[in-house]
């Protein structure tokens, strides 16, 4: 279950003073994006767009749980999931979204393991491990961070500024609020649950659409 922090994700995200009373500013915060000229957003000192699944691993020093998904649309995704992990002041789940070619894909679902169903109406094929070492140097496309906190809409418009557009998802309750400027897209949720999705110029107007067409992932 999540923790409703408002007020404290303020003070959490201020600067910590220590014993000597020294300011220290605290890094791998969400909302400390900064965008490069061609269009990557950086975050979480990883560049959305150019940084590597093994880049991912080595800042988060966790391995992920790999696996190919394919839609029912026929849209596949190769993803890696971390799950929980302590970056900067939050915990937050975190999935990375690979670039990988058609032939790729192809590769890793004829070499995965006994594909699994998922309830979404997805099939699943868990990588091997031959696959696992061939996915390192693919670039993250998108990178989607599941907070365990509630992210309340004046915290977010204090940290991240006023969206470009808020748009109204299938789901009752939930609003995406788009920052193109950024690379980024916010899930926001009334119940709780809000998802942060981050990606580069280039694979921002395929976000964009994506979120429309399909449920938000669930983050509890």
């Amino acid at each position: 279950m999540k923790h409703v922090l408002a007020g404290s994700l303020f003070a959490l995200s201020l600067a910590v003073v220590g014993c000597d009373q020294t300011p220290q500013h605290p890094e791998d915060l969400p909302w400390q994006i900064t965008v490069t000229p061609d269009g990557h957003p950086q975050v979480f000192k990883l560049e959305i767009g150019k940084s590597t699944l093994r880049g991912v691993i080595e800042h988060l020093r966790s391995f992920p749980e790999m696996a190919v998904f394919s839609h029912e649309s026929g849209k596949r995704t190769l993803e890696a999931y971390f799950g929980t992990q302590r970056i900067g002041l939050f915990d937050a789940k975190i999935v990375a979204e690979l670039q990988a070619d058609d032939a790729m894909l192809d590769k890793f679902q004829n070499e995965a393991g006994k594909p699994e169903g998922m309830a979404s109406g997805q099939w699943k094929y868990p990588l091997s491990e031959t696959s696992l070492k061939a996915a390192d140097a693919l670039p993250v496309r998108k990178l989607v961070y599941m907070p365990s906190i509630n992210y309340e809409p004046d915290i977010v418009t204090a940290r991240f500024g006023e969206p470009t557009e808020r748009l109204p998802a299938q789901k009752d309750g939930v609003e995406f609020w788009l920052y193109p400027q950024k690379g980024l897209a916010i899930v926001m949720n009334n119940d709780g649950g809000e998802i942060l999705y981050y990606t580069d110029r280039q694979n921002y107007a395929a976000l964009k659409q994506e979120l429309l067409e399909t449920k938000p992932k669930n983050a509890n």
